[in-house]
């Protein structure tokens, strides 16, 4: 069985224009009240298998341009960067430095909300920020407050209920999948194609994940790689969301 999809995040430019979009699209999207504000503001969009869509918007342009996602958000909004949760990420991290993955941290990470209540993680990061492999995700393990730091997630108007599948694009796609694989704890099932495209299955347990091949001078999705596509678990499909109301995200409802 598979690591937990943490969260999955969307660069947009003006967070309350993209809150507004999203819930046009009939999400329930919430606000976190942290007591001290960073560089960003979130809007957050939880699900109910634990996983939520993490809306992002750099608030400082200094911050933004030193920040491993600034490149991504100064080519346009969308996908920016994906996650899972670990319950020990000092473990992890060795598997993965023995695999010859290249790895930054762990870090830790934590806040205090508006009511007192606390939280605070351990970040790891194995793709965008490391010097490696692009396409890879980063890592989270809760030390406190988790259902502090993640809205409850509360019904969703399009009956969207959780992650079913991820699409992930690499220039060098079967290294990214055996490593994603050990990543996400999940099996590589075999070959197959997306788009036209070879590409690498891995059965994750309740969800999926499907790398394809992207060509690294004409990139289909992000330079590097990365996130490409998410479709999500629900009773109505929705085979392909308004691309100007996620903000660039290729985004999709399957039944």
């Amino acid at each position: 069985m598979g690591r937990v999809p943490d969260h999955l995040i969307v660069l947009v430019n003006d967070p309350d224009q993209a809150a507004a979009d999203y819930a046009a699209l009939g999400f329930t999207v919430q606000q976190r009240h942290d007591s001290a504000h960073g560089s960003a503001a979130y809007r957050f969009v939880s699900f109910e298998d634990g996983s939520y869509i993490l809306i992002t918007a750099f608030t400082d342009p200094e911050a933004l341009k030193k920040h491993r996602l600034g490149p991504l958000l100064a080519a346009g909004e969308g996908w920016g960067d994906y996650s899972f949760t670990e319950l020990d990420i000092i473990a992890l991290t060795a598997k993965l430095t023995e695999a010859g993955s290249r790895v930054a941290g762990p870090v830790d990470v934590g806040n205090t909300i508006a009511d007192g209540s606390k939280w605070s993680l351990k970040l790891l990061m194995t793709g965008r920020g490391t010097g490696g492999d692009d396409a890879l995700p980063f890592v989270v393990e809760d030390v406190e407050g988790r259902s502090h730091r993640i809205p409850t997630a509360k019904p969703h108007a399009n009956g969207a209920t959780g992650i079913s599948r991820m699409v992930i694009a690499s220039p060098t796609a079967e290294s990214t999948a055996n490593m994603l694989a050990l990543i996400s704890g999940g099996t590589v099932t075999g070959a197959s194609s997306y788009e036209g495209r070879d590409a690498w299955d891995i059965d994750a347990g309740a969800y999926r994940i499907t790398v394809f091949a992207d060509d690294p001078a004409a990139p289909l999705g992000r330079k590097g790689g990365g996130l490409y596509a998410t479709e999500l678990r629900g009773a109505k499909a929705v085979p392909e969301m308004d691309m100007k109301l996620t903000h660039g995200a290729l985004l999709a409802i399957r039944d």
